[in-house]
């Protein structure tokens, strides 16, 4: 369960300080990764970065990160990730754990990009942008998705498209499972909870401490390459995830068999 609020000045400052943080660290980070590039083509210096950067931000506004199905990941094996997305904190969340099991890039909107160094970044070490009111606008970004994680990662996406009003879970877009379809990938799923205490989305500072759980399910797959089987897919994934998230969004994710 999580803890107790937060006062205004301690929510203030912890959230000035992760932000901080999230952008100081990536003028160390990002040179680093790009230093390295040369003799580290598989872009490891940037993972480690990545979840560095992640763990400081979670460990700033006071979320404790518990993972629960690590052996369900292969590192010898590229998957399409989806979870479901409670807090503006489930990208650091998806980074934090699950970087350290197979190296990921993330799916995200467009005005990402935009922000100076996290957006530089981004692009540079081939995180994925799209813009979830137009399909067309999002075409090149969900082919290099499909690409990328035939050849080179895992690609994480949050197929609701924006975070949850409440922490119950939206309906899922489709666009994921019908690149894992094509790619000849395996979908894996994930339960997120105990974001939407921390900081939800209605909050702009980090609301309490607490512990946020992450579930890793069996993969799922690989899918036929039909329309058909894609839209199945997405019912299927979005079903074992909501079954396995607790009444309260604080609480542990209830272990569900695939």
């Amino acid at each position: 369960m999580s803890e107790r609020t937060f006062s205004r000045p301690v929510r203030i400052l912890r959230t000035a300080l992760a932000a901080s943080w999230a952008m100081l660290s990536l003028g160390v980070f990002i040179p680093l990764a790009l230093l390295a590039l040369p003799v580290d083509r598989r872009q490891r210096v940037h993972d480690v970065c990545s979840v560095l950067w992640a763990r400081g931000i979670l460990a700033l506004v006071g979320a404790r990160l518990v993972v629960r199905g690590a052996e369900h990941v292969s590192r010898d094996e590229h998957y399409i990730i989806v979870a479901n997305h409670q807090s503006i904190l489930d990208a650091m969340v998806m980074v934090a754990a699950l970087q350290p099991l197979t190296s990921v890039r993330m799916v995200a909107r467009r005005g990402a990009f935009r922000i100076p160094l996290m957006g530089w970044g981004m692009r540079l070490f081939g995180h994925i942008s799209v813009d979830p009111r137009s399909m067309r606008a999002s075409l090149p970004g969900l082919q290099q998705a499909q690409q990328g994680v035939a050849r080179r990662w895992s690609t994480v996406f949050f197929p609701e498209g924006t975070r949850s009003e409440d922490g119950r879970m939206r309906p899922f877009h489709n666009s994921a499972f019908h690149i894992a379809s094509r790619a000849g990938v395996r979908v894996l799923p994930v339960t997120v909870s105990g974001s939407f205490d921390v900081m939800p989305r209605h909050s702009s500072w980090a609301l309490r401490k607490g512990t946020v759980h992450v579930l890793i399910h069996p993969p799922m797959g690989p899918l036929e390459q039909t329309h058909d089987a894609a839209v199945a897919a997405s019912t299927a994934c979005h079903q074992l995830i909501e079954a396995a998230l607790p009444r309260s969004p604080s609480e542990a994710p209830l272990p569900v068999s695939a």
